[in-house]
């Protein structure tokens, strides 16, 4: 009986202690990452310690290594927000084409002013879009995308 009181205190301990890990992380996701492994931590050290100071151990580790794993993915994310691809260098001005009713077709800005099919980008497989690059067929000569 007086095993189980000891583990009973040592787990509430380990949980206030959880709790204030959690509670002095920057952010929330991180607060969240030390609760989930203190839990985690807490159990694991209950399970397979002998005593109720292995609890707390495991709750400390766990809290660590989920505060840890959260700022981590969080770096991560705000990595791959920020990633934006870059645009390859435009060298010299081109001149727009013209429009048409047709959004697939637009008119070459060259002699003998051809009409454009831009429905796909054989590189890409998708539509031209705004500000591309297209090269008119019968000149060679480029021009943007209207």
């Amino acid at each position: 009986m007086t095993s189980t009181i000891k583990r009973l205190r040592f787990a509430a301990a380990a949980l206030a202690a959880a709790s204030l890990v959690s509670f002095s992380s920057c952010t929330r996701y991180q607060a969240q990452g030390a609760g989930v492994g203190a839990l985690a931590g807490g159990a694991i050290g209950a399970i397979a310690g002998d005593d109720g100071g292995d609890v707390l151990r495991g709750a400390a580790i766990g809290a660590a290594a989920g505060a840890g794993a959260a700022a981590l993915k969080e770096e991560h994310d705000k990595k791959k927000a920020a990633y934006k691809p870059a645009r390859p260098a435009i060298r010299g001005r081109h001149p727009t084409g013209y429009k048409t009713q047709n959004p697939f077709q637009v008119i070459s800005p060259y002699k003998p002013n051809n009409l454009i099919d831009i429905s796909k980008n054989p590189k890409t497989g998708q539509p031209f879009v705004r500000g591309d690059l297209v090269r008119d067929p019968s000149n060679k000569q480029i021009f943007r995308i209207p």
